[in-house]
């Protein structure tokens, strides 16, 4: 059950709290389907964030204050620095970061900047206090949890409704099928290297991951350069699907190029050290951009909080269905155009 939001008189007198200083006003800066974010004026000095976190059964706050801790810390800028946290008030105090959003006005550079955040990151896996660092939200360290995941997804979204012919259309005749032949392909693969796909990842090949990272979550500083935002799901991963879903991201949008090169620059940073990680890379890939599909298809689901947020935008629910179920065709036709194998003949 999620705690209802909080007013700006509440953001006021938290803030003020929280910051042991005055706030003159707050204002709402911007609503995400897990939290709600308000802009502190503060009576004297640079305003601040109060990040607001309904209850959903998991600790969102304490991953992201965490994390952003552990940034701050070892001397990351581009993250906003934690000042104060109530898990009580399910509330905490942030740095402010002024900027654009990144997505809505994305740049030639912009891949090469995610790819460079995300190998900088690499670097603080052995700092103090890395080793405490929580498991990323949803992290895969074999490929049979990824395959479980994928699964488990499939299964509940065929509980959609069957008022939904296009849904289940594209469902049993694109993604399911595709999906079917990644895995024989996987499977396969993993059987004639003599690896057990069902084997954790080794920590040592683990990476630092946001999980939920790309342009949706950035914003642009009047140079140019990306900030960003958002790190309730930080934690450790496989590389591969950091790699994954940076460049798979629906909400970053990332053009096929950019998408390509962000790719390549990170793969090369990690096959430095892990000599396996191009087998996963190729295997796991189509499996990922599978599991997205079923994310964006997530919105046909009545209870889901996709579904919510597309109501709340008010129009036609129904169109705005059609709209995602197209999203997820875009994305399946992009995996097999990668992988011509995928596509069911």
């Amino acid at each position: 059950m999620s705690e209802p939001e909080i007013s700006a008189r509440d953001a006021v007198s938290i803030g003020s709290r929280l910051s042991g200083a005055r706030v003159a006003a707050a204002q709402p800066a911007r609503s995400g389907g897990n939290n709600r974010v308000f802009r502190l004026e503060m009576a004297n000095g640079p305003p601040l964030a109060l990040k607001h976190y309904p209850s959903d059964g998991r600790d969102r706050l304490g991953q992201e204050f965490d994390a952003l801790t552990f940034l701050s810390r070892h001397g990351i800028t581009s993250t906003p620095r934690p000042i104060a946290k109530d898990p009580a008030a399910f509330c905490a105090l942030y740095q402010w970061f002024d900027g654009d959003a990144a997505v809505l006005h994305p740049r030639q550079d912009d891949a090469d900047q995610l790819a460079d955040f995300l190998i900088e990151l690499q670097t603080l896996r052995n700092a103090e206090g890395a080793k405490a660092l929580r498991n990323a939200s949803a992290s895969i360290f074999s490929p049979e949890e990824a395959i479980a995941q994928y699964e488990q997804r499939l299964d509940g979204l065929r509980r959609a409704p069957e008022s939904h012919p296009d849904l289940r259309a594209f469902m049993d005749g694109s993604l399911v099928p595709s999906t079917s032949i990644a895995i024989r392909k996987l499977r396969r693969r993993y059987a004639e290297l003599g690896l057990d796909p069902a084997a954790d990842l080794a920590p040592a090949h683990r990476a630092l991951s946001p999980s939920d990272f790309g342009l949706h979550n950035a914003l642009r500083a009047p140079d140019g350069r990306l900030r960003f935002i958002d790190f309730e799901y930080f934690g450790w991963d496989d590389p591969v699907k950091l790699v994954s879903d940076t460049a798979l991201h629906p909400g970053s949008n990332l053009p096929e190029d950019s998408a390509n090169r962000l790719i390549a620059v990170l793969s090369h940073a990690f096959e430095a050290g892990d000599d396996a990680f191009a087998i996963r890379r190729d295997v796991l890939y189509p499996l990922f951009g599978a599991i997205w599909c079923l994310i964006v298809l997530n919105a046909y689901l009545p209870e889901s909080r996709s579904r919510r947020a597309l109501a709340a935008q008010g129009g036609d629910l129904t169109v705005r269905l059609a709209g995602q179920l197209d999203k997820a065709r875009r994305l399946h036709q992009a995996i097999c155009e990668r992988d011509p194998d995928l596509t069911p003949r």
